[in-house]
């Protein structure tokens, strides 16, 4: 018997392809890494309000007010009307942006507090930036949110956003050969990047300790002067800075990146 076959009418249309709805895992992949990422937000956000910024006005309540903000992202069962992440970054960037104009326009603001909450300030809105743009293209990049979550991706890397604000009229080239204390809010930002790179480098010796047995004694020998020395040299960058000994932005930054990202100024 003939196999009976029906043809389409004559000028019928293909049905549009049906979308595939977002696999589960994928959705619940990005609500754990969100929340991860908030997390890990949060922890940046509640070290800036306790920084100790209570003597300058206007600063230590827009640093509470960007605490508040990722808290409230973290437990919207704790307000009525939760808000958008989306919104709440550009919110949060916002009194980031009011946070370093209050210590912007402070004086005898002291030193290792001016560091420390400049660089705070800094980082805080370069992660909440990529957090940002990771959350507007999912799940297109979702490995963008993943990066985010890792030790490595909560620290500054190659895609470096602008800080929030750039105030010093010099070039590139002059800030350059500016002595690093003197530099401004690049100078603040190059010595809190020393110290950042020191913490990373002191976790990875650490982790050693607990991995003694992964690796044969040349190799263990070779990673420790590795990590010592690279220590050392910027320790002794961020010396540099705290004696005011002149040397440059420039000199910094080499020892920093190695010519791995181009030197960037304080442009407006």
């Amino acid at each position: 018997m003939e196999a009976i076959i029906a043809h389409p009418a004559k000028g019928a249309k293909r049905s549009p392809a049906r979308k595939t709805a977002a696999k589960p895992q994928l959705q619940d992949e990005a609500a754990q890494l969100q929340a991860s990422a908030l997390q890990i937000l949060g922890f940046m956000c509640s070290e800036l309000a306790e920084t100790g910024l209570d003597d300058i006005p206007g600063a230590a309540l827009a640093a509470y007010e960007a605490n508040s903000v990722v808290f409230v992202l973290r437990n919207p069962d704790e307000i009525d009307e939760p808000i958008g992440v989306l919104v709440a970054l550009e919110q949060l960037h916002q009194h980031l942006d009011r946070t370093a104009l209050c210590l912007e326009a402070a004086t005898g603001l002291d030193l290792p507090v001016a560091v420390h909450a400049f660089g705070l300030v800094d980082h805080i809105d370069q992660f909440s930036k990529r957090l940002h743009a990771a959350l507007s293209g999912l799940p297109a990049i979702l490995e963008d949110l993943r990066a985010l979550t890792t030790f490595a991706g909560a620290k500054p890397f190659r895609d470096r956003p602008t800080p929030p604000i750039r105030r010093v009229e010099r070039s590139d080239d002059e800030l350059k050969d500016t002595p690093v204390h003197e530099a401004g809010r690049t100078g603040k930002v190059l010595a809190l990047q020393c110290t950042w790179d020191v913490g990373v480098v002191a976790e990875e010796i650490v982790k050693l300790g607990d991995w003694l047995e992964d690796y044969n004694p040349a190799t263990l020998e070779g990673l420790l002067r590795c990590y010592g020395l690279r220590i050392q040299a910027l320790n002794g960058k961020l010396m540099a800075y705290l004696d005011g000994d002149g040397t440059t932005a420039g000199d910094v930054h080499r020892e920093l990146f190695k010519g791995s990202r181009p030197f960037r100024g304080e442009e407006e």
